[in-house]
């Protein structure tokens, strides 16, 4: 079974087809995290991707987005999470 992997956040950031870390983009929800800043954080729960969506909105501005993503280079954070070097957005999902 092929796992499904989304990322949240708000359109008010342009992103073409591809999520990059936030070192290469200038943009971190989290202004106190120190590390990891060089990787893309996606998760296989669709609620988790919805929440951080809106907790994206809430730091930047606009509206919530879902996008359907395919990881490069990725390894397991904890159950649902995952950490990659950069995700390809495959589609995006109606939340």
């Amino acid at each position: 079974m092929t796992k499904c992997f989304y990322h949240g956040t708000t359109d008010n950031f342009v992103v073409n087809n591809i999520l990059l870390p936030a070192n290469a983009t200038g943009n971190l929800r989290e202004s106190f995290r120190l590390k990891n800043r060089d990787v893309v954080f996606v998760t296989t729960s669709l609620p988790s991707a919805i929440k951080y969506a809106y907790k994206a909105v809430n730091e930047f501005g606009g509206n919530p987005v879902v996008y359907k993503v395919k990881p490069i280079d990725y390894w397991q954070n904890n159950l649902t999470e995952y950490i990659c070097k950069k995700a390809i957005i495959i589609d995006k999902v109606a939340i």
